[in-house]
């Protein structure tokens, strides 16, 4: 697998080397191969101990990365470096993406980390100055959401990027993951885009939730 620095597009997936430890479906036999693998990575950040792990299914295209501290559980589901839910407590996502962010600045630093281009289901809605999309995601254990992602093309300095949650993919922006805006300031944008992806067929609505279709 090819390996690459910190600064990768963010597009592309970031998984980690570690020790490699095995995990058996319940009721399987003795000489049953692993289903499920996960890298893991510990280190510490303000002085509290936290870890990676990053998970990949043998059977499945199921790839993602977990953040574990000592009183949450944060997941990256795509391993686009950006994290995407908490799975456990109470900790904001802006925090834990602080500390996931400088865990895989020390990956990186150590040379052991690693990328694959994810496969993700994805809506584009224009691309002038700015490129506006739909990312849908449907994990097994959890209800389905979207992110709302915001890249500015610009030839600028910074550029940013902003990623905002509709953590019930009811069409209605929650939570800034990414950047500066708010929902509130890019909700009429992701309105926009839903009605347009809905017109083209690239957008569904299903169970009260509206999905980019899986392709």
């Amino acid at each position: 697998m090819e390996k690459t620095n910190f600064s990768i597009s963010h597009l592309k997936a970031a998984i980690f080397a570690g020790t490699l430890l095995s995990i058996f479906a319940l009721g399987g036999c003795a000489n049953q191969k692993p289903q499920i693998r996960a890298s893991q990575y510990r280190f510490n950040y303000d002085g509290e101990a936290y870890r990676l792990r990053s998970i990949s299914s043998e059977n499945t295209t199921e790839f993602y990365n977990e953040l574990v501290g000592a009183n949450f559980v944060a997941v990256d589901f795509d391993q686009d470096r950006t994290l995407d839910r908490i799975l456990l407590g109470e900790v904001s996502l802006a925090e834990a993406q602080k500390i996931y962010e400088h865990g895989l600045e020390r990956l990186a630093r150590e040379n052991k980390l690693h990328v694959r281009i994810p496969r993700v289901n994805r809506y584009v809605h224009e691309k002038n100055d700015f490129q506006i999309e739909i990312r849908s995601f449907r994990p097994a254990n959890a209800q389905p959401f979207n992110e709302f992602v915001v890249t500015d093309n610009r030839p600028v300095a910074c550029p940013e990027t902003i990623i905002i949650v509709d953590h019930h993919a009811d069409g209605t922006l929650d939570e800034t993951l990414k950047g500066t805006a708010t929902p509130a300031e890019l909700q009429s944008k992701y309105a926009k885009a839903i009605e347009a992806g809905l017109q083209k067929g690239e957008l569904l609505k299903a169970n009260q939730a509206i999905l980019v279709k899986e392709k």
